[in-house]
C-alpha cells in the first residue's frame, strides 16, 4: 500500500500549494489596503511596508493552512472519483481506510507544523508588527491630522487627543482635548481653546493656549483638581523621523504557549486581590481564549481531514467543482463557529476551552459519522452481493 499512499499524496500536494497561496493572498488583502494607506499617509520608505507584510504573513498562514488542506483533500479525491480511479481501486480490494490513512497522516503533520508556527513564528511576528507599527504611527503626525478625529498614535502610552477645527487665519487648532494616563485608572484631562503642534529637536511638542486641566486628587476620593493655564506644553512621543525602538508590552497574541500559560496563572492568582476584579477576569478570559486558540486552529487540519476524506469520496462526476464548493462551505461553517465560540468565551457564556474546541469537535464528529456510514455501506454492499457470486466447486482428483 506504500505505492497507493505515494500516489494519493502526489495528487494532494499540487492543489494544496495552490490553495495555500490563494487563501493567503485573499486573507491578506484587507491588510494590503490598510497598510498601503498608512504608508501613503506617513510617507515612509517602502522597505517598512514590505517588512510589515512579512510580519503579517504568519498570522495569515496559520489560518489559510487548514483551509488549503481541506480543499486539497476534496480536489485530489474529486479528481480520482471523476476519472473513476476510486471505482477501480475498490474493484481491486482497496478499502476505505487505505485511502483515508495517508491523508489523515498528512493532516496530522500539517497540524503539528501549524502549531509550531502558532507557538514560535506568530508571537514573534505579532510583537515585531506592533513595534514597527507603533514607530510608524509616531512618525511625522502632521501628515494625518484630521479635524474632529481622535488621534490614537499614542494610545498604547495612555494618551488620546483631538481638535475640532483649524483657524483659517492663524492656522491654530481650535478646541483641543487631550486625555492622559487612560490606562492608569486615574486619567487626566486637558481642554484648551487653541493649540499648535511642532517639533523641537526632532520631538513633537503640543502647545495648548487658554485651557483647563482636570486631574484626580492624591487621596482615594473621587474628587478632581481643576487647574487653569494660559499656556502649557506637552511632550508627545512622536518623532519627525522614523525611529526604531524596542517594545516589551506583550499581549496574549504575542506570547508563546509557555509565556501565555504563565501569564494566565498570574492573572488567576491576582483576581481576588485586584482593585478591579471584573477587569482582571475579562483579561483572564481573553488570555484563556487565546491559549486554547493556539491549539484549536492548528488541529483544524485534522478535523478538516476527518471531514474531507469521506466528502471527497462521495463526489462523483464534476468532482472538482463540487469538491471546491463543499470545501468553501465547510470552511465558512468552521470559522463562523469559531467566531461565535470566541465571543461566547469572552462573554463567559461557555468555558474558553469549549468555546475554542467546539468547531473542531463539531466538524470532526460529523466527519467520523460520514466515515462510519461509508464503511457500513461498503460492508452492506458486499453482504448483499454474496448470493450473486459464482459457486465454485472443488473436486479431489484421485490418481
Amino acid at each position: 500500500m506504500r505505492i497507493l499512499a505515494r500516489y494519493i499524496l502526489k495528487e494532494f500536494f499540487p492543489p494544496f500549494i495552490i490553495a495555500l497561496i490563494c487563501f493567503t493572498f485573499i486573507l491578506i488583502f484587507d491588510d494590503l489596503f490598510r497598510l498601503t494607506k498608512l504608508f501613503v499617509q506617513k510617507g515612509i520608505s517602502p522597505i517598512y511596508l514590505v517588512e510589515l507584510f512579512m510580519y503579517v504573513m504568519p498570522a495569515t498562514v496559520v489560518l489559510s493552512l487548514p483551509m488549503a488542506a481541506l480543499v486539497a483533500i476534496l480536489l485530489s479525491l474529486g479528481r480520482l472519483s471523476t476519472d473513476n480511479e476510486i471505482v477501480a481501486m475498490k474493484a481491486h480490494g482497496v478499502a476505505f481506510h487505505h485511502l483515508m490513512l495517508p491523508l489523515l497522516g498528512i493532516a496530522v503533520i500539517l497540524s503539528v507544523v501549524d502549531l509550531g508556527l502558532m507557538d514560535y513564528a506568530l508571537p514573534k511576528a505579532n510583537l515585531a508588527y506592533a513595534t514597527l507599527k507603533r514607530d510608524i504611527q509616531r512618525h511625522n503626525p502632521t501628515f494625518v491630522l484630521e479635524e474632529a478625529t481622535v488621534m490614537k498614535e499614542l494610545e498604547r502610552e495612555g494618551k488620546l487627543w483631538m481638535y475640532e477645527s483649524t483657524d483659517a487665519k492663524s492656522g491654530r487648532m481650535q478646541d483641543v482635548k487631550i486625555w492622559d494616563g487612560i490606562w492608569s485608572g486615574r486619567p487626566r484631562f486637558s481642554h484648551a481653546r487653541e493649540g499648535t503642534l511642532g517639533f523641537e529637536g526632532g520631538r513633537a511638542m503640543l502647545t495648548l493656549y487658554d485651557g483647563l486641566t482636570y486631574e484626580p486628587t492624591t487621596d482615594d476620593s473621587e474628587a478632581y483638581r481643576v487647574t487653569k493655564f494660559q499656556q502649557q506644553q506637552l511632550a508627545l512621543q512622536l518623532t519627525e523621523d522614523l525611529e526604531r525602538s524596542a517594545f516589551q508590552n506583550q499581549t496574549p497574541r504575542s506570547m508563546s504557549i509557555t509565556q501565555l500559560k504563565a501569564f494566565i496563572n498570574t492573572l488567576a492568582a491576582s483576581v481576588q486581590t485586584s482593585q478591579n476584579p471584573d477587569y482582571t477576569r475579562s483579561r483572564l478570559r481573553f488570555a484563556e481564549v487565546e491559549y486554547h486558540k493556539k491549539f484549536s486552529i492548528p488541529f483544524a487540519c485534522l478535523a478538516f481531514g476527518l471531514m474531507g476524506v469521506p466528502l471527497g469520496l462521495m463526489v462523483k462526476q464534476s468532482g472538482k467543482m463540487i469538491g471546491f464548493g463543499l470545501g468553501l462551505a465547510v470552511i465558512l461553517v468552521y470559522y463562523l463557529l469559531l467566531q461565535i465560540g470566541q465571543s461566547a468565551g469572552l462573554n463567559a457564556m461557555v468555558s474558553p476551552a469549549l468555546a475554542m474546541w467546539l468547531p473542531n469537535i463539531a466538524i470532526g464528529a460529523f466527519g467520523v459519522l460520514l466515515s462510519i456510514r461509508m464503511i457500513g455501506e461498503g460492508t452492506l454492499r458486499t453482504w448483499r452481493a454474496r448470493d450473486k457470486l459464482p459457486l465454485v466447486v472443488s473436486r479431489k482428483v484421485e490418481s
